[in-house]
């Protein structure tokens, strides 16, 4: 197994000279398990300890004296004339070239860990010195990075898998392969339908969440993206949720398995939208938890419905993206997690996104166009609905026609890979004044307008979705839909909202599931 004894020197001292590195999680990753021997693993329990009981500097004395109350690793440590080691240590090893060492000290690992696995590692690294490969190889294994050595073994894989195994993202057919299933499907009247999201119009008008296709739905800052995304994954994911004006649990929704990707929101943050949703409780009444008899009975039953299906959603915390992240992390919990929608927060230019793509002089709008066809392809590819959101720019505000792909932040190529197109915002005054006669049919005022301008498949397009968004509880109701003119249009509803992917005794453990809830 390839081993640096001298790497391991440097990082056991830098560890000894700086025993903080030991709580700079977010930039070093030390275990015992990066030590090869019993020896080594030792040294660095010894030094772990010490830190953690208190010790702020660390010297050859402290370290045997910890070792004192432990006779076998005083015995290895003895044997392997420890005293010596630690005094070598500290004669010549230099703090400053940490990073170094340890960088290299986890690329051999990796490499150690490969080759556990059966895996050939020779195209990075050649034990045998005697090897006219050798030199070549071995040098440039000093330049790699750990990402470097995953992304190499990635493609031998893919390169296997493509040889072995048919994409779908590419497939020739002629003309007649799967017509009979096609309209067997249009018979059955499911053909380009997905399962249902938030919003009775917005549903008919994007054919439901539908698999292989990307949705792209922007908005200003503070418009509820991140909050309507949770909301329509919840509703994928749950088949229930509270209805506070019934004072009854609900079916609403469905049971199918979600990816939520958020690149600003911690894990504590998502949670508690879920919470809201479930359970019908304001999110904002959950900082003060004074909640009533009744909330607290609701609050308990939402965790209970919430462990019974926490199969059905996933959270990654991703602060900096880059586009090949992002492909792992889908394809992993695709394939780990039998994922059938993908929800990633927001695409947006951040430090890591263009570190990718450094020294190829790409404009920002090439990168996010980038970024978006990843997207669409990982859609094709996996067989998942995948849906995003991007920011808006100045003419985000301009309300006169319906708005598009021209008020996008970033570049309008962002959306030319993207099956729908939408950008929501806040109605104005004006609009409300304009509209009051139609709003007065309804008991809530619209609060979010959702201007539909791309639709590959569907005849709704050039239109505006007035809604109103309980952000409290991340639930949607949608009012009715007009022209770019403000005028409302005939709509004719697909029944997309009552699509279940239910058998008949799933359907059964349902109504069964739905009666216990509503029972005290």
């Amino acid at each position: 197994m390839i081993v640096d004894k001298n790497c391991i020197q440097q990082v056991l001292g830098g560890i000894i000279k700086r025993p903080s590195i030991l709580v700079e999680t977010e930039k070093y990753s030390l275990s015992i398990q990066d030590f090869s021997s019993t020896f080594e693993k030792v040294i660095f329990q010894a030094i772990k300890g010490l830190y953690e009981n208190g010790a702020k500097s660390i010297n050859i004395i402290d370290i045997e004296n910890a070792l004192d109350s432990n006779a076998g690793a005083k015995k290895i440590y003895e044997s392997n004339n420890g005293i010596e080691y630690l005094q070598d240590i500290d004669s010549f090893v230099d703090i400053d070239n940490f990073d170094y060492y340890y960088n290299k000290l986890k690329k051999i690992n990796l490499l150690r860990d490969f080759q556990r696995q059966g895996i050939n590692i020779s195209q990075f690294y050649i034990e045998d010195l005697t090897n006219d490969k050798a030199y070549e190889v071995n040098s440039k294994f000093e330049n790699l990075t750990i990402q470097d050595i995953i992304d190499g073994i990635k493609k031998k894989i893919l390169g296997l898998e493509n040889s072995y195994i048919k994409n779908d993202a590419t497939e020739t057919r002629n003309v007649f392969e799967g017509l009979e299933d096609l309209l067997s499907s249009i018979k059955e009247g499911n053909s380009g339908i997905g399962m249902p999201l938030q919003g009775a119009i917005y549903n008919t008008v994007v054919s439901g969440a539908r698999r292989g296709a990307l949705y792209i739905r922007s908005g200003g800052s503070g418009v509820s993206k991140t909050r309507q995304a949770v909301g329509d994954a919840c509703y994928l994911a749950f088949p229930f949720r509270y209805n506070f004006t019934e004072c009854e649990w609900e079916q609403a929704g469905n049971s199918e398995k979600v990816l939520f990707i958020a690149t600003e929101q911690d894990f504590s943050e998502i949670q508690k939208m879920i919470l809201a949703y479930v359970s019908g409780i304001n999110e904002d009444r959950f900082k003060y938890g004074n909640f009533t008899t009744l909330e607290k009975q609701v609050i308990e039953k939402a965790v209970t419905l919430i462990e019974k299906y926490k199969d059905n959603f996933h959270i990654v915390r991703m602060p900096n993206p880059t586009i090949g992240l992002v492909k792992n992390i889908i394809r992993e919990n695709c394939l780990i997690y039998d994922i059938g929608y993908v929800f990633y927060d927001y695409i947006f230019i951040g430090p890591s996104l263009l570190g990718e793509f450094k020294g190829f002089n790409l404009r920002n709008d090439e990168v996010l166009l980038m970024f978006a066809t990843a997207l669409k392809d990982l859609a094709v590819e996996q067989n998942v609905c995948v849906m995003t959101s991007t920011q808006l720019n100045a003419k985000g505000d301009d309300n006169q026609n319906i708005r598009n792909e021209g008020s996008l932040a970033g570049g309008r190529a962002t959306i030319n890979k993207a099956d729908i197109g939408a950008i929501m915002a806040r109605p104005t005054k004006e609009e409300l004044d304009i509209l009051a006669d139609v709003i007065s049919n309804f008991e809530v005022t619209p609060n979010i307008v959702t201007d539909i301008y791309k639709v590959r498949s569907g005849v709704y397009s050039q239109t505006r979705i007035w809604s109103y968004v309980d952000l409290g509880t991340l639930r949607k109701q949608d009012l009715f839909i007009t022209n770019n003119r403000l005028e409302p249009i005939e709509f004719n509803f697909t029944g997309i909202e009552r699509m279940k992917n239910w058998e008949d005794d799933d359907w059964e453990e349902i109504r069964k599931l739905n009666k216990e809830l509503n029972e005290l």
